[in-house]
């Protein structure tokens, strides 16, 4: 009985040695790749996309102060040289800033609404 319990103490120990996963970084957590897209949780906004934007917004400087999205429409924002194809797979329908997905935007809030896909 005292060789098992030696035996799995040893083990124990020397799994807190060897990485979970080979992608671990200091604290613990996996590393993404930037290239990866968010979902769920990590991506309470929604994501970056290469697919075909259902409608194309430009963001007019001193005029536009929002714009209504529907979740899980897929828009190409413009705002002066930038731009972002977004798909909006939101967690829930609370108004967002452009600058959560486009960095240095113009002061704009997006207003999420729910898909047509999900009424009754």
């Amino acid at each position: 009985m005292k060789t098992h319990i030696n035996f799995l103490s040893a083990v124990l120990l020397a799994c807190m040695f060897i990485p979970l996963d080979s992608r671990a970084n200091e604290g613990g957590i996996p590393a993404r790749s930037a290239a990866e897209a968010k979902t769920g949780r990590e991506a309470p906004f929604g994501y970056s996309s290469n697919a075909a934007p259902d409608r194309v917004i430009t963001i007019v400087a001193g005029k536009t102060r929002s714009i209504h999205v529907k979740r899980l429409e897929t828009i190409r924002i413009v705002d002066g040289p930038r731009s972002v194809t977004w798909t909006f797979d939101t967690l829930g329908l609370l108004p967002i800033s452009l600058a959560n997905i486009l960095p240095n935007a113009t002061n704009v809030t997006i207003y999420v609404e729910e898909s047509p896909m999900y009424a009754n």
